[in-house]
């Protein structure tokens, strides 16, 4: 192991300069800047320009736009945590991108040419109800408010935790900051933030993987380290399909397809970036455009995660004690090896709240848009507005979900199991949703019924996988992190009483036989479906309206005739 700088048994460790305040206080400036000069722009304008930029923008900052949307901090502190102690075998979601060009060539053609503000209400066009509408755009708003308070408050409280930065500063800077240049510029703000902030973040990553394999003495040994502890190398990829298993290449591989098809086929955030695009061309760039980059951002924080492996080869943070939760580890690294260097503190701060912020200016832009549309608009005191006042009402809405959002951010630090509650709702409604669509779009025979049912049903049952391994006290096992190399001063904390519940543990499990079924609705039952609202690969099933009418016609009574009789 590296000697670190700071006596680790006095609980010494690097502090913020003047300088790391001006680094993450520009960013958070420009951040500002960006909402007031769109805001400024657009100040007279209506909803079309707030939640859809007058559909005018063009390929690469949306594109960069929609990967920022899904890359939050929560990635850039779990994703080198999962590295650290689990391996790079996580690396293998980068195939996940295959999903993007069917998303690209199936589904973002057909929702481009609708141009709806809210894709809920392409549902209730297609099943003539308003209930499947309702249930769909309510889970995408509630799914949204816990998983930014996720992205606001995990990485708030890591940061506080092994550093100086206090975490109610953290939770309001990254709430409120999101909030006002979102509600204020609108989603050419949200767009062009996102840029900034994403360049910011792949520089802080390149800062700390450069500054590691410096100390280090370059990438070979600390590959030679990560192969050794099974953190990298053929050997550490396990193969085959075992739901109970955490991680296998088959698990990991589906979760990874299932999220990003539903991420880029069908999501608010998502199609509403689609809307604002000036031409389908740019549309079809801007998906293609996310590939490289999303892996370019998985590859840095699995980079990260063996080089601070490699440093602390020997005497692991978490084992020793001075750390209490794995994804404290980065913020750990960095306040330990980078404070010495003026500046870098603070990018890696720049670098974690711009994760955050674009998660949130996007997720409050979308709500708002969910809201409007779904709700508000088609109230006749709302309609009869004008458009400057539509929009304005729209504003206030993006930051009142901003608000409430911090809010709930707070409330998670009272609240034991938020956090994992949050995490576990946000990532069982992607399936059923995708579900839902792919029924809308391709099975022109099932109705609202089946719809609304796949959503309630589908969640409730990922939710009971979610839940069910938290209420067993299951917990992921660690790969081995030795302390032989620890400071002998250090005091090493004891093992607890009542070791974790694993996996490995569960024998009863190993063959498990999981209830399925299915919810019988009826088909369509004569409500008649329009061709334009289903894919133009399964249209053929549909009649055409123009032979019918023309059939009836031909069947029918002359009315002339028809008064002889």
């Amino acid at each position: 192991m590296l000697e670190s700088e700071f006596d680790w048994s006095e609980g010494k460790r690097g502090s913020f300069s003047w300088l790391d305040y001006v680094v993450f206080g520009g960013m958070l400036v420009l951040s500002l800047a960006i909402g007031i000069f769109y805001a400024v722009r657009s100040r007279k304008k209506s909803n079309d320009e707030f939640l859809l930029g007058s559909s005018s923008l063009t390929c690469f900052p949306v594109s960069m736009s929609l990967l920022a949307s899904y890359i939050s901090a929560i990635l850039v502190l779990g994703g080198p945590s999962e590295a650290y102690y689990h391996g790079v075998q996580w690396w293998v979601i980068c195939i996940g991108q295959v999903a993007l060009p069917v998303a690209a060539v199936v589904f973002m053609p057909f929702f481009y040419e609708l141009r709806l503000t809210s894709i809920y209400e392409y549902l209730e066009l297609r099943y003539s109800s308003r209930l499947v509408r309702f249930v769909a755009g309510g889970m995408f708003v509630i799914q949204m408010l816990l998983y930014q308070a996720v992205v606001i408050y995990a990485p708030a409280l890591a940061l506080a935790s092994v550093s100086d930065f206090p975490l109610w500063a953290s939770v309001i800077s990254v709430g409120l900051i999101a909030s006002v240049y979102t509600a204020i510029g609108g989603l050419k703000a949200v767009v062009w933030t996102d840029v900034l902030q994403l360049f910011i973040l792949i520089a802080g990553l390149f800062a700390i993987i450069i500054k590691g394999l410096y100390d280090m003495g370059g990438f070979g040994p600390v590959w030679d380290i990560a192969v050794k502890h099974d953190r990298a190398g053929p050997q550490i990829f396990t193969y085959g399909f075992y739901p109970l298993q955490r991680h296998t290449v088959a698990n990991i591989a589906i979760s990874s397809i299932v999220g990003k098809l539903s991420q880029y086929a069908c999501t608010q955030t998502t199609v509403q970036r689609y809307a604002s695009m000036k031409s389908l061309t740019h549309a079809y760039a801007s998906i293609f455009l996310v590939m490289p980059f999303f892996i370019l951002l998985i590859s840095l924080t699995m980079v990260a995660g063996i080089v601070m492996f490699a440093t602390y080869e020997g005497c692991d943070p978490l084992a020793a004690g001075l750390i209490t939760k794995k994804d404290q580890i980065l913020p750990f690294y960095v306040m330990d090896r980078l404070s010495s260097i003026p500046g870098l503190p603070g990018l890696f701060v720049a670098c974690i709240f711009s994760g955050a912020l674009s998660t949130i200016s996007s997720g409050v832009n979308s709500q708002a848009a969910v809201t409007w549309e779904d709700v508000f608009s088609r109230r006749p005191s709302c309609a009869k507005l004008s458009k400057t006042s539509q929009a304005w009402i729209t504003k206030f809405l993006a930051l009142g979900y901003g608000v409430l959002a911090m809010g709930l951010a707070f409330l998670a630090g009272h609240m034991g199991g938020v956090l994992q509650a949050a995490i576990a709702v946000t990532s069982s409604v992607a399936g059923p949703m995708l579900a839902c669509f792919i029924m809308a779009l391709f099975l022109p025979f099932t109705n609202y019924k089946g719809a609304s049912a796949a959503l309630i049903v589908g969640t409730a049952v990922a939710l009971g996988f979610s839940f069910g391994a938290t209420a067993l006290g299951i917990k992921p096992e660690l790969l081995p992190t030795p302390t032989d190399a620890c400071p002998a001063n250090i005091t090493l904390p004891s093992p607890p009483d009542v070791p974790p519940v694993r996996l490995s543990r569960l024998e009863d499990l190993e063959d498990p036989a999981y209830p399925t079924s299915t919810v019988p609705s009826g088909r369509s039952r004569g409500v008649r479906v329009e061709r334009t609202l289903v894919h133009k690969w399964v249209r053929w099933s549909l009649p055409d309206p123009n032979k019918v009418t023309a059939r009836v016609k031909a069947h029918s009574y002359n009315n002339k005739l028809s008064t002889q009789f």
